[in-house]
């Protein structure tokens, strides 16, 4: 009896260990996935708060503070908190990579948005085709972006661009110098000032072929970044061009303005010159913004391209100031795109996002964003969809009207009313 009851002993043991390792191993299932969905989830954004592009780099931080807030006071993402970490690029390519690869390796983010300098936005679409997470552009506009994916789907698919091509961005002052310029003033030589950046050559050399078509001569000079004088805007003048057309980014956007008023270049002042697209441009050129022509975003200007624009642009504005703001929307825009996408979705799972991204619209501060199959935002399709660049919408002029400084709207019309355009004092009109 004592063997049998041994045994029997043996067997209760057994029985209790194993319902003992099952409820071990249930409450150890239990809490890893109960504390998964109760974890943040984490987005990275990538910006350049030091180097050349730390102006816009800034305002994209910013905007990242301000997205995450609004989601969370909204009840977050799928049940759960949103954390968005902003990482420094230093707006150098090779930092751009290790803070992508930080960002996923160590911080375990579930995408990435932002990123100013199209340079750094190549290397960091090889980071995140190797470790397949979304990446939604926000600023850089290189067109070889999205030519990466057009060449290597499969490999390429998690990088999507929320906003225009640097080739979009040119036509619009090009329209007002054909359509406008050229018939009222005589324009016929066109001179690039071109930042040497890779998204500035590509709008170069497309509106370059534009323009050449058209019949207008065209040249182009190229100035390093961090430069502290611009010897090429006499070249240009000696040269005879009609249009000087600077192409910046950096700050060296306000060194040309100041040069060519102080200098009186006898040539119309037009161009992609992101720094004096902002309403703080007049007080940082010490006015010596008047006369220059650029695209302007409408949150710079409060235009209500949608019902939350001018009401975004004010919150923005009143907490951190006029600066950037271009770019302080393009990178809210993204993560509104992938704060929709995940609840769509109703997962992180990189996949199912991009299949979402690829097969939804998403509304955002300055209208819808749809993607084509490489992953553009189809600005082409005009509104409600988002038709702004990181750098522009409507062109507009910095005047002085009665005494104070304004923006004032020339193109496109309706939006702008070209008629109320003026040339530079100094500036010969119409053209020779």
């Amino acid at each position: 009896m004592q063997g049998k009851y041994s045994a029997l002993s043996k067997v209760v043991a057994v029985i209790i260990a194993a319902v003992v390792i099952a409820v071990a191993a249930g409450a150890f299932y239990y809490t890893t996935i109960a504390g998964q969905e109760t974890e943040p989830i984490k987005i990275g954004v990538l910006a350049a708060l030091t180097g050349p592009g730390a102006r816009a780099g800034k305002a994209m931080a910013n905007a990242a503070e301000m997205a995450e807030e609004d989601i969370n006071n909204a009840g977050g993402l799928l049940g759960r908190k949103v954390d968005i970490i902003v990482y420094d690029t230093e707006d150098k390519p090779e930092t751009g990579k290790i803070v992508a690869e930080r960002a996923i390796l160590q911080d375990g983010v579930v995408a990435l948005a932002g990123i100013f300098r199209s340079e750094v936005s190549m290397v960091v679409a090889d980071v995140v085709a190797e470790h397949k997470i979304p990446l939604v552009v926000g600023t850089a506009q290189t067109p070889k972006l999205t030519q990466l994916v057009i060449d290597n789907y499969d490999k390429y698919k998690y990088v999507f661009r929320a906003t225009t091509n640097a080739t979009s961005l040119g036509n619009v002052l090009t329209d007002f110098i054909m359509d406008y310029l050229a018939p009222t003033y005589g324009v016929k030589k066109i001179g690039f000032l071109q930042e040497d950046v890779l998204w500035a050559r590509g709008l170069v050399a497309a509106e370059t072929k534009r323009l050449q078509a058209r019949g207008f001569e065209v040249r182009t000079w190229i100035v390093p970044l961090g430069v502290t004088d611009i010897p090429e805007l006499k070249e240009m003048e000696t040269w005879g061009a009609d249009v000087i057309f600077p192409v910046f980014s950096s700050d060296n956007g306000y060194l040309v303005s100041r040069l060519y008023t102080e200098q009186k270049i006898d040539a119309i002042l037009l161009g992609v010159n992101n720094p004096v697209a902002s309403p703080e441009a007049w007080e940082k050129t010490e006015g010596r913004a008047q006369y220059e022509t650029t695209g302007f975003a409408s949150v710079a200007v409060k235009i209500p391209v949608t019902g939350e624009t001018v009401s975004w642009a004010e919150r923005y504005i009143s907490r951190y100031g006029p600066e950037a703001i271009n770019q302080a929307a393009d990178t809210y825009e993204a993560l509104q795109v992938l704060f929709q996408a995940i609840e769509i979705a109703g997962t992180t799972d990189p996949d199912k996002l991009v299949e979402v991204l690829e097969n939804n619209e998403f509304d955002t501060v300055r209208g819808k964003v749809k993607f084509t199959w490489y992953h553009q935002h189809m600005n082409w399709l005009g509104p409600p969809y988002k038709i702004e660049s990181p750098l522009g919408g409507p062109l507009g002029q910095w005047q002085l009207v009665d005494g104070e400084p304004q923006i004032v709207i020339v193109w496109p019309q309706p939006i702008g009313d070209p008629t109320k355009w003026i040339p530079a004092p100094w500036v010969t009109i119409p053209r020779p």
